[in-house]
């Protein structure tokens, strides 16, 4: 099990480096001909207009945060996993498995 998660983490290592430009957000059509960008900042919602051009790049930009977050997440578990069942630790209460996972 180890070498399949430790595989799976290098792979995923690699995909991040691929990943290419991210944004958060949203990209909306917004008539007439016009697009909108919408995002949070400080906690507060900011719009942008964009050309037609830039949503479509800024929309990739978004999938590809979107991406990102995922990959990471993924990560996070499999290194948690990791840690938890292979390096030895101490005498629980609570089994591993009742345990909720961290998202």
């Amino acid at each position: 099990m180890k070498s399949r998660l430790l595989r799976r983490h290098a792979t995923l290592q690699k995909q991040l480096a691929s990943i290419g430009p991210i944004s958060q957000g949203s990209v909306a059509y917004q008539a007439p001909s016009s697009w909108r960008w919408t995002f949070k900042i400080k906690g507060k919602t900011a719009c942008v207009a964009l050309s037609e051009e830039q949503a479509a790049q800024m929309s990739e930009a978004i999938d590809n945060h979107k991406r990102l977050e995922e990959t990471v997440r993924e990560m996070r578990e499999i290194t948690q996993t990791l840690i938890l069942e292979t390096v030895p630790g101490v005498r629980r209460r609570k089994p591993l498995s009742e345990i909720p996972k961290a998202r």
